[in-house]
Order: C-alpha cells, then sequence, then structure tokens
C-alpha cells in the first residue's frame, strides 16, 4: 500500500519538553495507552537497536522495530510492527514512524509522518491512534512545561 498519513499538533513548550515526553520511557507509558495495558518500553534509542513496546489490549501483544534516527529534540524515526497484525514478520510488513520538532516562538510544532502500510486495516487503526495520541503527547508536554 502507498498510503501516507501525516498530521502536526502546535505545543505550547519548548522542543527539549516535547522530546522528553515522546522519548522518556516512563512518559511513554502515560500517553501511549491505559495503566491497566501494563505496557512494557523497551529502547536504547541507538540507531539500528531494537524498540519494543508490550503490553496487553484484549490480548497479549508486542509492538517492535529498529530505531531509524535519534537526533535530539530534532527528529526521531523508528520502524513498527505489530503482533496483533498477524502478518508474517518480513520488511515490508513494517510501518515507518517519523516524529519531527521544530520550534516556534514559544511552542514547538511536532510533527509525524508515517508511511508503508501493509494493509488497509493497519492503515485505518494507526491513523486513528495517532490522532488521538498525538493531542496525549501535546497535553502531557505542555503539563511538564507548566509544572
Amino acid at each position: 500500500m502507498n498510503h501516507l498519513f501525516s498530521d502536526q499538533v502546535t505545543i505550547a513548550a519548548a522542543p527539549a519538553d516535547v522530546w522528553r515526553v515522546l522519548t522518556d520511557t516512563t512518559d511513554m507509558k502515560n500517553w501511549m495507552g491505559e495503566p491497566d495495558m501494563q505496557l512494557e518500553i523497551t529502547t536504547t534509542w541507538r540507531v539500528n537497536t531494537p524498540f519494543i513496546i508490550r503490553g496487553f489490549h484484549h490480548v497479549r501483544f508486542e509492538n517492535k522495530g529498529v530505531v531509524i534516527a535519534h537526533e535530539a529534540p530534532k527528529r526521531l524515526s523508528y520502524t513498527h510492527f505489530s503482533s496483533v497484525s498477524r502478518l508474517p514478520d518480513v520488511p515490508e510488513n513494517y510501518s515507518l514512524l517519523e516524529f519531527r520538532l521544530t520550534p516556534a516562538t514559544d511552542q514547538t510544532i511536532l510533527q509525524l509522518r508515517i508511511e508503508n502500510f501493509p494493509t488497509e486495516t493497519i492503515f485505518k487503526h494507526l491513523q486513528f491512534y495517532w490522532r488521538t495520541t498525538l493531542v496525549k503527547i501535546k497535553q502531557a508536554a505542555e503539563r511538564r512545561h507548566h509544572s
């Protein structure tokens, strides 16, 4: 599939605050899902190393990928494959996520671009999930900035 999803949100916080919310595994658990999902996030954020999210949402799942770029506080990119898809674990079934942070006056513009959706269902799911999740990241970064 050649679909592309992109969205952005303007956050009333400095890029460093947004970056921390985006990459700190404790902060990530708060915007990625609910506490009952029992999320475990494993990563070093070093390029070419694994990025793994395990949890429970109706069933146990493992989302995994590889860190492609980690340029604090400007750009984060990683691949993504979910066990819930039941697709073969091969490179063409991984989506690519890229976050870009652009400073603006007293704000940060957080842009997300996702490409390579192996199925229409995965496209729709990731589009729905990330539209909501970008708002959660915005709220978390603004709370951090104002506390």
